[in-house]
């Protein structure tokens, strides 16, 4: 209690005293004084709580307003406490700017996080680092029709890839890929390689990828393809070749180029160079066993790209070549859609001396039509372990595919994209696609030479010609349903110089990827 307000109080019970009337006895007077003390006490007891109630009441009201309006203060405050309550509001102000700059500090140096269905990417605030992850799989269905052979090749489920791939950049400039995959019950290595691209056009790309010239189908990812397997001229080929590789694109005169990381058709000229350890046909290899290497590459234009032709701006055309020398190279075997082998090489039979491979290629893309086509000719020396025996094998493959989107989406060499996903209540149906497809590999007369000293004739055959429909459906941008029949017609490769029977083969596929 304060003293001016104990002053009042014994004032006020002065005053009582005086008051009292004359005839009044002690006693009574001093009932009098007791009960004024009582009645003081319990004023003094009311003015310390109602003071106490005061002070938490201007509290609130201070926090109050610091909330809704720092720069604003209760008025109804004793003067000697204003600038104490000033320099509180002045410190919460400096903490509350410090605490702004932090954040945005703070946002500004977060990482950026994008998950979409093109999978996860993971951004530096600069940009300058990245990383992606993107994965998909593909779950076949295999059916062997009229299987003449007794039923020996059996119908089967199975995983035909599930891949992980991992993209990222370092210092803006780097960039690099990684991508194992786990189908079909093993774990094969893909793609592993770092690009520097700090020019468009002349881009240092080394570890394991696709070869130039690896063919112009196995250059679409496989979750873009139009068929559930590739075309037979897939055997005559390198699928994955470690090396190093110097490659770029030129935009057309006027326009800027963007840099994407491998496949490089997007541009009016794109190219490729490089040097490689020199995987055989058909070939994934991860070692090397000799010192030759192989050179390859590739030249891919757009001749028409930013011509004002829409008809022809989906053109592109392009030849790939390779060159080496492999010294006791395994080889092989030549397999079908159905990834039946039709020929298969005898044993300690390698690849020795000159080895070329030389395949035009070209697809046009217009609207919802696309065609695509490519002719491969692989040349190289056949040896058996002794040398004694050798011969000049040039086997050469070609395909035709065109293909349609039923529901008028844009065809593309990179996939489609629906429209409208698939929603039976919204009434809408995805993306459909029909294609069709005629192929053709022959296999060297030279091979068959010298009684069978390179394959055996009554189970290899020297030609092997197949045509193929499919449907697709793109249920949204990331499930496919895929479903296709072939038929392969062989000649020869059965005991007695008949001809190997005709595959007959229905195959599904459901894909998702992200």
């Amino acid at each position: 209690m304060t003293i001016k307000t104990k002053t009042a109080l014994a004032v006020a019970c002065h005053g009582l005293l005086l008051v009292a009337p004359d005839g009044a006895s002690a006693a009574t007077m001093e009932e009098r004084m007791q009960a004024m003390e009582r009645r003081l006490m319990e004023m003094e007891d009311r003015l310390e709580q109602s003071e106490k109630e005061n002070t938490q009441l201007r509290k609130q009201i201070a926090a109050k307003t610091q909330e809704t309006n720092p720069t604003s203060l209760p008025v109804a405050v004793p003067g000697g406490e204003v600038k104490a309550l000033n320099d509180k509001v002045a410190t919460l102000e400096k903490k509350i700017e410090l605490d702004r700059k932090a954040t945005a500090e703070a946002a500004k140096n977060a990482p950026k996080i994008d998950m979409n269905g093109n999978g996860l990417v993971i951004k530096s605030a600069d940009e300058n680092y990245r990383l992606s992850l993107r994965a998909y799989a593909q779950a076949d269905g295999n059916f062997f029709m009229d299987d003449s052979s007794g039923d020996t090749i059996p119908d089967k489920f199975t995983i035909r890839r599930a891949r992980l791939t991992i993209d990222g950049t370092f210092f803006k400039w780097a960039d690099f890929r990684f991508s194992p995959d786990f189908g079909q019950g093993n774990l094969r290595l893909f793609d592993a390689f770092a690009d520097l691209h700090y020019f468009p056009y002349a881009s240092l790309m080394a570890g394991k990828f696709r070869p130039p010239v690896n063919g112009l189908e196995r250059q679409q990812g496989a979750p873009n393809i139009a068929f559930v397997e590739r075309a037979l001229t897939q055997n005559l080929t390198p699928a994955r070749d470690i090396g190093v590789m110097l490659h770029g694109q030129i935009p057309y005169p006027g326009y800027s180029t963007q840099y994407t990381i491998l496949p490089v058709f997007r541009e009016f000229l794109g190219y490729q160079l490089g040097v490689f350890n020199g995987a055989r046909d058909g070939g994934n290899t991860d070692s090397e066993r000799e010192d030759n290497k192989e050179f390859a590459g590739r030249l891919f234009s757009h001749p028409f790209l930013h011509s004002g032709i829409p008809a022809l701006e989906g053109l592109g055309v392009g030849i790939a070549g390779s060159w080496g020398q492999p010294r006791r190279n395994s080889l092989n075997n030549l397999v079908s859609a159905g990834q039946q082998a039709f020929l298969t090489y005898n044993p300690n039979i390698t690849a020795s001396g000159d080895a070329y491979r030389v395949t035009p290629q070209a697809y046009w893309y217009w609207g919802p039509f696309g065609l695509l086509t490519e002719y491969v000719i692989s040349s190289q020396r056949l040896a058996n372990s002794t040398r004694t025996r050798t011969a000049r094998q040039d086997n050469t493959a070609w395909q035709v595919q065109s293909s349609y989107v039923l529901t008028g989406e844009r065809n593309s060499f990179f996939g489609i994209k629906p429209a409208r996903n698939f929603a039976p209540f919204a009434g809408t149906w995805g993306a459909f696609q029909i294609a069709a497809r005629w192929g053709e590999l022959d296999v060297d007369d030279d091979t068959f030479k010298f009684n069978g000293v390179f394959v055996n004739p009554s189970t290899s055959a020297s030609k092997a010609t197949e045509w193929a429909l499919g449907l697709n459906w793109y249920i949204n941008g990331n499930i496919k349903f895929m479903a296709d029949y072939a038929q392969t017609y062989f000649d020869s490769g059965a005991a007695r110089d008949r001809d190997r029977p005709t595959e007959k083969l229905f195959l599904t596929r459901f894909q998702y990827q992200f």
